[in-house]
C-alpha cells in the first residue's frame, strides 16, 4: 500500500508540474499549442488530400466586364452555375450568377456589396493565419453563409450542412481545371464556373490559394461532405492516452536513463500516430500538442527524479569506514586508502586520514599519500602540517632557501613548492572561498628598470588574462592574475602528480601506449588553445603534469612563457628552453601553433627514447644542429619501437613549419590512428 501511495504521489507531482509548464503553451497571444495543432492538421491534410470536384472549373476575371462575358458564354454553353468573387457586380445579372453579398474592407470589418444573391467572402483564419473551416458571418442577428456554401446549396438545395462551422477535409486545388481564353461549350456544359482574380491571397492547409480556388475547395468539401469532426470526448481521450502512457515511467525504476528517455520519446510519438489514425480512418480530429508536451515533460520528470533501489553490494558510509579502519590496523595501507577515498572528507576523519597518509608516505605510497593530504587540504589547508606534507609528497623538496611572504595579494601562502629562474611557486589558499591553489609569483624587477617593469607587468597581465579564458580538461585552470609589491602572480588550480620530465630518463620511461596517449591529449589541448589564438611558446615535459592515480594530464604555464622570454631577451639569455625550440624560434621569427607542435614532437621523442633529438656541446652548436641536421630515428635508439613512429617524428620535427602537421588536432589524430 505504501508503495502504491508513493507511486501515486510521484505521478501526481510530475503531472502537476507538467500541467503548469504546458499551460504556458496555451496562453495568448502566442498560443503555441493551438499553432502546433494547426500545423499537425495541415500535415495530415497534405498527406492524402482528396481530388477536387470534377464539375468545378476556374476562370480568371479581373473586372466586372470580364465576369459578364464569362457568364454569357457559360449560360450559352449550359453551365450549372457561375460564381463571381469580385466585389463589383456586373450590370446585368442572371439568376444563375452568385457573388459576394458581404466582402471584407480590411482585416476587421466587412461591408455590403452590389450583389443580391450569394454569400460572404470574409474568410476567418485561425491564430496562425491559416483558413481551416468555413465560418458563417453573423449580421443583424442572422447568419450569412459563405459564398462557397451558398454555391453548394444552389447546386444541391437538399444538402445536409453542419451549421457548427466544422473543420474541412481540404481537397487539392493544384489540379483544378482552368478555363482557356476562348472556352468551348464542352468545357462549360454542366460545370460550376468560379471566376475572379487569380492572385494567391489566402493561406490554407495545402498552401496559398487564390480566392476562386479557396471557394472551389470549400464548395467541394460541402458537396462531398468532406468534414473532420471535433468533439470534447476526443480531447479528453487525448489526455487520458497521455496519462496512461506516462504511468509506466513512475513504475520503472531499474531502467537506465538513456533507454528510459528513448522509450519516453517513442511513447510521445504514439500520440501523433493515434491522431493520424483517427483523422484518416474516422474523419475525427484529435488535438495532441498539449497532451504530447505534457507527456514529454511529466515523463522526463519521472525519469529524472526517480530513486534507484539501493544495491545489495554497495557499502554504506559506516560499513566503508569500518572496513577502512580494519585495513589500516592490519597494515593493508593501500586497501585502506581505496576505502577512505569512498568517504566524504569531513573534519572528524582528518586525524585518521592524516595518519594513514603519513604511513603511506613512509612505506612506498607517495601518490596515495598525496591524494589523502590533498583531500584534507581542500577542506582545511591549516590542518596540522598538511600543506607541507602535500607539497613534499607531490614534489621533490627544493634545496634552496625560499623565503615565503605570508601573503601575496589576498592569498595566504602555505608552503613553497619550487623555485625557478624568475620566481617561486607556492601552495596557497584563497580565504574568500577557502580554496587550495598554486600561486606562481614572478619577480618583475629582474632585468628591468622602472618603466620597463611597468610595461612588462601590463603585458604579463594581458597575456595571463587571455590564457585564463582557456577552459579545457587538459589545461591548468587560471583563477586570477595580478601584481603586488613588484611581483606578478598567477593563481591557478593545484595539480597533483609529477612533471613528465621525471619520466624522460632511460631508466624511468613510461609504457609506449601511455606516452602516445598523453602526447595525443596534450596535442588536443594545444589545438583548443591555438583555435583561440593562444600559443604556449615553451612546451616541454617539465610543463606537463601527469597523475597516474587519476590518469589526469594538465599543461601548465600558459600565459607565462612570453613574459619569461622577454626577460631572458633583455638579460642576453636565449628565448624558451633551447633544446625544445623550433628553427624559426631560434631565428627570432614570430611563433605560432607550429612552434608548439615542434616542441611537443621533441617532448614525445624524449619520453620515448630517454634522450633529446638534438644535442650540442655548446649553445651555438645546439642551435646549428636544430636548424640544419636531421635527428636520429627513434627506432635506431629503441629497436623495439614500431617503424611508423619514425615517419611521425620526421613530420613533427620538420625544419620547415609547412612540412609539419597542419594543426595540433591533426597530430593528435595521427597518434591515435597509428596507435
Amino acid at each position: 500500500m505504501d508503495r502504491f501511495t508513493s507511486l501515486a504521489r510521484k505521478l501526481a507531482e510530475a503531472a502537476g508540474l507538467g500541467l503548469l509548464a504546458v499551460a504556458v503553451l496555451y496562453l495568448p497571444p502566442a498560443s503555441i499549442a493551438a499553432r502546433l495543432d494547426g500545423w499537425i492538421f495541415d500535415v495530415w491534410s497534405q498527406m492524402d488530400a482528396p481530388p477536387p470536384a470534377e464539375e468545378i472549373v476556374i476562370a480568371e476575371a479581373e473586372t466586372a466586364a470580364d465576369l459578364a462575358r464569362i457568364d454569357e458564354i457559360a449560360h450559352a454553353a449550359g453551365a450549372r452555375l457561375v460564381v463571381g468573387t469580385l466585389r463589383e457586380a456586373p450590370a446585368m445579372r442572371r439568376d444563375g450568377l452568385l457573388g459576394p453579398v458581404e466582402a471584407p474592407i480590411d482585416g476587421a470589418r466587412s461591408s455590403r456589396t452590389g450583389w443580391t444573391r450569394g454569400g460572404h467572402l470574409w474568410f476567418q483564419p485561425e491564430r496562425d493565419g491559416v483558413v481551416r473551416r468555413d465560418v458563417p458571418l453573423r449580421i443583424a442577428g442572422r447568419e450569412l453563409p459563405s459564398l462557397a456554401l451558398a454555391a453548394a446549396l444552389a447546386v444541391e438545395p437538399d444538402l445536409d450542412v453542419d451549421a457548427a462551422a466544422p473543420l474541412l477535409r481540404w481537397p487539392r486545388f493544384a489540379s483544378l481545371p482552368q478555363l482557356s481564353a476562348d472556352p468551348t461549350s464542352a468545357e462549360l456544359a454542366g460545370r460550376i464556373v468560379i471566376a475572379g482574380p487569380l492572385r494567391p491571397a489566402h493561406a490554407t492547409p495545402l498552401g496559398f490559394a487564390t480566392t476562386p480556388e479557396l471557394v472551389a475547395q470549400m464548395a467541394t468539401s460541402h458537396l462531398r461532405g468532406l468534414y473532420v469532426a471535433e468533439s470534447r470526448a476526443a480531447v479528453v481521450a487525448g489526455w487520458v492516452a497521455a496519462l496512461l502512457l506516462a504511468a509506466p515511467f513512475a513504475l520503472a525504476s531499474s531502467l537506465a536513463r538513456i533507454p528510459a528517455f528513448g522509450l519516453l520519446s517513442a511513447a510521445t510519438l504514439a500520440l501523433p500516430a493515434l491522431s493520424a489514425v483517427l483523422f484518416y480512418g474516422f474523419a475525427l480530429w484529435l488535438p495532441i500538442a498539449g497532451p504530447a508536451a505534457w507527456l514529454l515533460l511529466s515523463g522526463a520528470l519521472l525519469v529524472v527524479r526517480r530513486t534507484k533501489p539501493p544495491s545489495k553490494a554497495s557499502f554504506s558510509n559506516d560499513d566503508a569506514l569500518a572496513a577502512a579502519r580494519r585495513a589500516a590496523d592490519g597494515g593493508r595501507l593501500k586497501e585502506a586508502w581505496a576505502l577512505y577515498r569512498q568517504l566524504p572528507a569531513s573534519p572528524p576523519l582528518f586525524p585518521e586520514m592524516y595518519d594513514l597518509a603519513c604511513a603511506l608516505a613512509a612505506h612506498g605510497g607517495p601518490d596515495e599519500a598525496a591524494d589523502l593530504f590533498h583531500r584534507i587540504a581542500q577542506v582545511d589547508g591549516g590542518f596540522r602540517d598538511v600543506a607541507r606534507r602535500l607539497v613534499r609528497a607531490d614534489h621533490v623538496p627544493t634545496t634552496d632557501d625560499v623565503r615565503m611572504p605570508p601573503t601575496i595579494g589576498r592569498y595566504e601562502l602555505l608552503e613553497p613548492i619550487g623555485r625557478g629562474a624568475t620566481g617561486n611557486v607556492y601552495l596557497g589558499r584563497d580565504p574568500l572561498i577557502n580554496r587550495i591553489l598554486a600561486l606562481k609569483a614572478i619577480d618583475l624587477a629582474v632585468g628591468y628598470d622602472g618603466a620597463g617593469m611597468e610595461s612588462t607587468a601590463e603585458s604579463f597581465l594581458r597575456e595571463a588574462t587571455i590564457a585564463g579564458s582557456l577552459s579545457h580538461p587538459n589545461i591548468v585552470t587560471i583563477f586570477d592574475v595580478g601584481e603586488a609589491d613588484g611581483l606578478a602572480y598567477i593563481a591557478m588550480e593545484y595539480v597533483r602528480g609529477h612533471h613528465l620530465s621525471e619520466f624522460s630518463s632511460p631508466d624511468r620511461l613510461l609504457p609506449v601506449d601511455t606516452v602516445l596517449d598523453l602526447i595525443a591529449r596534450a596535442a588536443e589541448a594545444l589545438d583548443y588553445a591555438h583555435r583561440r589564438s593562444v600559443v604556449h611558446r615553451d612546451i616541454k615535459p617539465a610543463n606537463i603534469m601527469y597523475d597516474s592515480l587519476s590518469n589526469n594530464l594538465k599543461i601548465t604555464d600558459f600565459g607565462i612563457a612570453k613574459l619569461i622570454d622577454a626577460n631572458r631577451t633583455r638579460t642576453g639569455i636565449v628565448l624558451g628552453t633551447p633544446a625544445f625550440m623550433s628553427p624559426e624560434q631560434l631565428e627570432g621569427k614570430n611563433v605560432n601553433g607550429h612552434t608548439d607542435l615542434f616542441a611537443l614532437g621533441v617532448s614525445l621523442y624524449q619520453l620515448l627514447t630517454g634522450q633529446l633529438p638534438f644535442r650540442g656541446a655548446s649553445m651555438t652548436s645546439l642551435m646549428f644542429v636544430i636548424a640544419n641536421e636531421p635527428h636520429p630515428s627513434v627506432t635506431s635508439i629503441r629497436p623495439d619501437l614500431p617503424a611508423w613512429l619514425d615517419e611521425l617524428m620526421d613530420r613533427a620535427l620538420a625544419k620547415d613549419p609547412a612540412d609539419r602537421f597542419e594543426s595540433a588536432a591533426a597530430m593528435a589524430a595521427a597518434l591515435r590512428r597509428a596507435a
